[in-house]
């Protein structure tokens, strides 16, 4: 683990452009610290940790590499309830929910600054509604995996959903195994 920590710890000061000498400094630490971190000679201790991560605006599981196998998830919906709902079955199942939104634009703004690996996205919302977000997302973020998660059952904006780039198509209410069977294709 001692590595591990310590070849994150590089990757983020490196991805700052930051020399030793400066994230020393940052953090109040000897020069000598930070090489031994990043040799995997020593682990800051749980304080350090969580300054480390602080600084670089991670969280602690990150810093620890506890968060690869989670798939990244931001969840559209404007009511509270449903996004809650995905939340907890979300966060149980592996994922990581890094982003909430109630429309459209917010979806937007959230993936201008994360990255993420897939979006559960309603389709009626005020502001933007989902077709028109899924459009954006699709041109903008191709590589991002979209779940459609609504009441409307038509099959022709189901359709329409899958042909703009929609990888499923969930409708409310939901069961937990239908998301999970969901995540599990992405």
């Amino acid at each position: 683990m001692n590595i591990e920590v310590g070849k994150k710890i590089y990757e983020l000061r490196k991805n700052k452009n930051m020399t030793q000498e400066k994230l020393a400094s940052e953090m109040g630490v000897s020069v000598a610290a930070v090489s031994k971190w990043e040799t995997g000679n020593s682990v800051p201790d749980i304080f350090m940790l969580c300054s480390i991560a602080d600084f670089f605006n991670i969280s602690t599981d990150e810093l620890l590499g506890r968060t690869k196998n989670k798939k990244k998830v931001i969840i559209v919906d404007d009511v509270e309830f449903v996004r809650d709902s995905l939340k907890k079955i979300l966060s149980e199942n592996g994922c990581e929910v890094i982003g909430e939104a109630t429309e459209g634009y917010e979806l937007l703004n959230i993936l201008k600054k994360e990255k993420t690996d897939f979006i559960i996205l309603d389709i009626n919302m005020p502001g933007m509604d989902g077709m028109t977000a899924l459009t954006n997302v699709m041109r903008d973020y191709p590589d991002i995996k979209v779940i459609m998660c609504s009441a409307v059952t038509d099959k022709g904006i189901i359709d329409s959903a899958i042909k703009l780039g929609a990888s499923g198509y969930i409708t409310k209410p939901f069961l937990p195994d239908k998301i999970i069977a969901n995540i599990g294709v992405i």
